[in-house]
Order: structure tokens, then sequence, then C-alpha cells
């Protein structure tokens, strides 16, 4: 009785760090700097186009706007949390050699747990889409939100999807985040006014919207770099699970020319708005700046990586650049 007593007392020590460092595992597994980022965007977006209403003195009611954005950004963050935990689930085999030290998706062992928590969540995610469709006539976020599910399943499945389609898909959905965000706060202001279209209702705020379309667009190209350098970073792996990336198929050092080449063409069009903000808004000027310097950094880094380990740094560092885009929204 007492030797059962004290081997009770030496296990239980052991099984907390266990139970923290599972929990760990499942509150990673949803990358909770990059929902974050997908909250940040919703929120700043929302503020930008409500200071644009009361501005321009729409009738309507804020209660109901603020809630129907928010179903739009919960929506958005309960897919990219759904479609983060099946990218994990298909690459399991490649993230135990790409990234042996992280913590064991806890979810991912449990394949009943899984499929019901996966479906749990897509099913939050399209209840807020035809929710917003019954408040939004002529609407169609649920069905929207449905194909990027079914898309974010289907890039998982082919060993092809991501040698180039895949981050064109990812970075894609990245930038549809504010321009999704845009178009519903406008869609809920031409219901507010009578005999006005979207495009008048557009054209009422087209300085903020054209730069909302512009950084939509930069955070593509950064997003679409930062995948590239992924790819490169878990090369190993993905060779060993047989997924077909850019620098499988080509090598790690035309990828690497590759990447720069985008950088300079990021670095291109971020110079040029940059010039174009400084003409109108410094806070916003210096902000694209700042950003800009960052992008030719990266550029310049991209061009020399010979190995997996020196994309590490790299891919932590476009993570900075896309926190830079979304506070330049701030500034509209």
């Amino acid at each position: 009785m007492e030797a059962r007593s004290v081997a009770a007392k030496d296990s239980s020590p052991n099984m907390l760090p266990k139970f923290i460092k599972a929990l760990l595992g499942i509150i990673m597994g949803f990358r909770p700097l990059n929902l974050l980022l997908i909250f940040g965007v919703h929120k700043i977006i929302q503020w930008v186009m409500i200071g644009h209403g009361q501005r321009l003195k729409l009738n309507i009611n804020q209660t109901d706007l603020f809630e129907t954005l928010d179903q739009l950004m919960w929506a958005s963050i309960a897919l990219a949390a759904a479609g983060y935990l099946i990218n994990d689930y298909y690459d399991q085999r490649t993230d135990s050699i790409n990234k042996p030290k992280r913590a064991s998706h806890l979810l991912i062992s449990h394949h009943i747990v899984f499929w019901s928590f996966w479906a749990g969540i897509n099913l939050i995610a399209f209840s807020l889409g035809f929710s917003i469709d019954r408040t939004v006539e002529h609407s169609s976020y649920g069905a929207l939100l449905i194909l990027i599910s079914l898309i974010l399943v289907g890039y998982n499945l082919s060993k092809w999807s991501k040698f180039l389609i895949g981050p064109v898909v990812i970075s894609g959905l990245v930038a549809l985040n504010p321009i999704l965000a845009q178009d519903l706060a406008l869609t809920l202001y031409t219901k507010a006014l009578t005999n006005t279209s979207f495009n008048e209702v557009y054209n009422l705020i087209a300085p903020t919207g054209q730069w909302i379309w512009r950084i939509a667009f930069l955070g593509f190209l950064s997003n679409f770099i930062r995948e590239l350098i992924k790819d490169i970073e878990d090369i190993n792996g993905d060779q060993n699970a047989g997924r077909r990336t850019l620098p499988i198929v080509l090598g790690i050092e035309r990828t690497a020319k590759i990447t720069a080449v985008f950088g300079l063409i990021l670095v291109l069009i971020l110079g040029m708005f940059a010039a174009i903000a400084l003409n109108s808004s410094i806070p916003l000027g210096i902000n694209l700046t700042l950003a800009l310097i960052l992008a030719i950094w990266i550029t310049y880094k991209s061009a020399k990586i010979e190995r997996p380990s020196q994309a590490k740094s790299l891919s932590l560092t476009l993570k900075l650049l896309l926190i830079l885009g979304l506070m330049s929204l701030f500034w509209l």
C-alpha cells in the first residue's frame, strides 16, 4: 500500500509536464500568431470602414454592423484554424522530420476526435457565413466558405499541390481577408442607403478602398515569397513524404533565385506605393518605407540561401513584414 502511494507521488510530477506539452501542441497547432493576424486585419478594416460611415453620416445601426462584420471575422478565423489542423494531419510524416522538437498534436493522434473537431470548426464557419447571407441579400458567403474549406482539403491531398498552386492559393486566401471585410462593410452601407449602388458607395471612399486593394496585393506577394522560403526550409521532410515542392523539383539554388526575383518585384511595388503614400499620408508613407527596407534585406538574403537551415530565420522575418503590412492599415 505504502509502495503504491510512493509510486503515485513519483509519477504525478511527470504527468503535469506531459499534459502541458500536449496542450501546448494543440494550441500551437492552430498557429495562434497567424489567427491573431487575421483578427487584427478584420478589426482594423472594421475601424476604418466604420469611421468612413460616420464621416459620411450613413444611417446604419452600428451594433448590427459590428455584429455582421464580426461574423465574417470569426468565420475566417475558424476556417483558418481548420486549415492548419488538416495541414498538420496530412503532414505528420513531414513534420516529424522538419520539426522533431515540436510538441505532438494530441488531436491528430485520435482519428475520430480529429475529424469531429475539424468538422465542428468548419460547421461553425459555414453557419456564420450563412448567417451573413440572411442579413445581406443576394450574397454567397456561406458557399464561398465551403469552397475555401474544400480547397484547403484538396491542397493537402496531391503531392504536386505544393509545387506552385499551393503557395498561390494560400497567399490568395491571406489577401482575401481585407478585401472581403471591406466588401461586406460596403455592401451593408449600400443596403442602408436607398437608390445607391455598391459602386457609388465605393466611390465615396475610393482612396481608402484603393489602398486596401494595394495592401492586400502586397500581402499576397509577401506571403507567396514566404511560402517558397518555407518550402526550402521543409525540403527534407517534404522529400521524404513524396511532396513535389519547388525546391525538390528545381533545387534549392534555383528556388532561391526565383524567390529573389519575386523579392525584387515586391521591392519595386513597395517603393512605388511608399512614394504615392508620402504625398498623401506621412504615417502610411513611413510605414511602407520601413516595409521597403525590410523587403530589400529579405530579397538580398533570399538570393544567398544554399541550405534549408538558412531559410528558417528568413521565414520569421517575412512574418514581421506581414505584420508591418497589417500596421499600415491603421493609417488609411
